[in-house]
């Protein structure tokens, strides 16, 4: 059985990775200061309704009603706050090791930012599939938990006890390398005292 601990913390490619998204997430943040300074429109679509018919304050172009809204900086400044506190929270559950943190909140802003967020969902989906593997197999990579499922399910059919990576225990935690595997109890060596025979007794 893996540890808690491995299956909870992040290995050293996990941990790169998950720095890197969130350097991306604050990147998107200052993309979304620009627009904010810049005061760029947003603009909502939808798709029409039957008879080509579009709600209030939207208009139909080129198949789309939209509706373009001119004085949008509350809007980028609330976009902007809230994926950089995504992102610090992501930094932060990244240098503590943390995969449910980095996965979870991950999760969370790949589906708020939508299309643009696919990468961040990603990003959770992996950590999920990779804890799930190492649970299970003992192995995050897809390579040796398939090694791991196929050596499992070869000693299933054998009817013996699977050997894989997570069950080797290593000789520093076992303890001497060199020390002989236990064998079978000595008996007891032969008392060096001696009796002499008593003579029978006469009647």
């Amino acid at each position: 059985m893996v540890p808690r601990e491995v299956v909870f913390g992040m290995d050293s490619i996990e941990r790169k990775v998950s720095l890197y998204a969130a350097g991306v997430a604050m990147l998107v943040a200052l993309i979304n200061v620009m627009f904010w300074v810049k005061n760029t429109p947003w603009t909502t679509t939808q798709k029409p309704t039957k008879g080509n018919t579009c709600p209030t304050l939207y208009h139909l172009v080129k198949g789309q009603c939209e509706h373009v809204l001119k004085n949008a900086q509350s809007h980028w400044a609330t976009q902007f706050v809230f994926i950089f506190a995504i992102a610090l929270i992501i930094l932060f559950f990244a240098l503590r090791r943390k995969r449910a943190g980095v996965a979870c909140f991950a999760c969370f802003l790949g589906v708020a930012l939508q299309i643009e967020g696919i990468v961040f969902l990603f990003l959770g989906v992996w950590l999920i599939v990779r804890a799930f593997r190492l649970q299970r197999y003992g192995e995050a990579s897809w390579s040796g938990s398939n090694k791991a499922a196929r050596e499992i399910a070869q000693a299933k059919k054998e009817g013996r006890a699977p050997v894989t990576k997570s069950t080797v225990i290593p000789a520093s935690e076992s303890g001497s390398a060199s020390a002989p595997p236990p064998g079978p109890v000595a008996p007891p060596s032969a008392s060096k005292r001696y009796t002499p025979k008593q003579k029978p007794r006469k009647r």
